[in-house]
């Protein structure tokens, strides 16, 4: 397996336990700011982590402050809608396949702005994964 797949794999496991500890949570009735603030203390970690053993550096400039301040806004805008929609009853096995077609919009846009190649495959791809969504939310 190459290595993008492999790191891919680890990233799409993860992000799906990640992604089922917000129901957890809505279960067990923990406050969404408290899960908010804990949530982030890996992401700082990480930060701390890398710089302290890697090559990394700090740049701050145009584009990494406003990707970073865009990226940051909508994935807190994701999360927290994901979480109030479990909070307020909604079903994981119909919220959790809705929020997994976030795919799509990358894949459209990769194609559309970096000039990707799109194939028959990835197409057929797309229509299944929206066939899931919708056989999956009934």
């Amino acid at each position: 397996m190459p290595n993008t797949i492999l790191l891919a794999t680890i990233s799409m496991i993860c992000a799906g336990l990640a992604s089922f500890t917000n129901k957890l949570a809505t279960e067990n009735q923990v406050h969404f700011s408290t899960f908010l603030l804990l949530t982030s203390i890996p992401y700082l970690i990480l930060v701390f982590v890398l710089k302290n053993t890697t090559n990394y550096s700090f740049q701050f400039n145009l584009s990494s402050v406003s990707l970073g301040l865009i990226g940051g806004t909508l994935g807190c805008i994701a999360f927290y809608t994901v979480y109030k929609s479990l909070e307020r009853g909604g079903e994981g096995s119909i919220i959790f396949p809705i929020t997994s077609l976030q795919v799509i919009i990358p894949v459209l846009l990769s194609i559309i702005i970096f000039k990707e190649s799109i194939t028959p495959t990835k197409l057929w791809g797309l229509v299944f994964s929206i066939i899931a969504l919708i056989l999956l939310s009934r």
